[in-house]
């Protein structure tokens, strides 16, 4: 049997150690948990940013296995902005209209420069046209303008009167706009890159 000093010293010791186990499992409640729901929410955060970067990465890793597609499409605009005249003097515009109207049989023209518009690259010029012609004629001739080679040029507006007078040539008014770089020329990527 144990003597009543025992008994305490006993008791002392259980509650020391019932404070103990108190003090730890409040521990572990109060800061390890908080410390672990941390960790949980880092570790969730990573796992999302590893799998932002692992679905870039298979992005990149799919468009790097275009690159000759890509190549293809950059020098195809290459081409195209060497269609584009690098200053306002319209000589080349007037030299390929004349070309368009001997190829074709138009008459009684007239060429006004219009306004230029500011489009950021590039600056587009329109000039309004007024002539007669047959209908084949005027078909010919806006192909030979839109599909012309040398120079990007475009058909913005397009007017056409009869006239009774001249049943058979028609008065024509149409607006054409060419355009002029303003920019530098972006430099050909790659192997392929197409040779001006």
């Amino acid at each position: 049997m144990l003597s009543k000093a025992d008994k305490k010293i006993l008791q002392a010791v259980l509650v020391g150690a019932a404070v103990i186990i108190i003090g730890l499992v409040y521990y572990t409640m109060a800061f390890v948990n908080a410390e672990i729901t941390g960790k949980d929410a880092d570790i969730k955060a990573n796992d999302a940013l590893l799998k932002k970067h692992q679905d870039e990465l298979t992005e990149l890793k799919a468009w790097a296995g275009r690159s000759n597609e890509i190549n293809a499409i950059i020098n195809e605009l290459l081409q195209k902005v060497q269609r584009l005249p690098r200053s306002v003097e319209a000589s080349d515009f007037f030299r390929i209209l004349r070309d368009c109207v001997h190829r074709t049989n138009l008459s009684e023209i007239k060429v006004a420069k219009l306004k230029s518009i500011n489009m950021g690259a590039y600056e587009e010029i329109p000039y309004m046209i007024t002539c007669r012609a047959r209908y084949h004629d005027l078909g010919q001739f806006l192909t030979l303008v839109e599909q012309n080679a040398q120079q990007i040029m475009r058909v913005k507006t397009l007017d056409l009167f009869s006239d009774l007078k001249r049943p058979s040539r028609h008065r024509v008014s149409l607006q054409v706009a060419t355009f002029v770089f303003t920019e530098p020329l972006p430099k050909p990527r790659g192997r392929e890159a197409a040779t001006p």
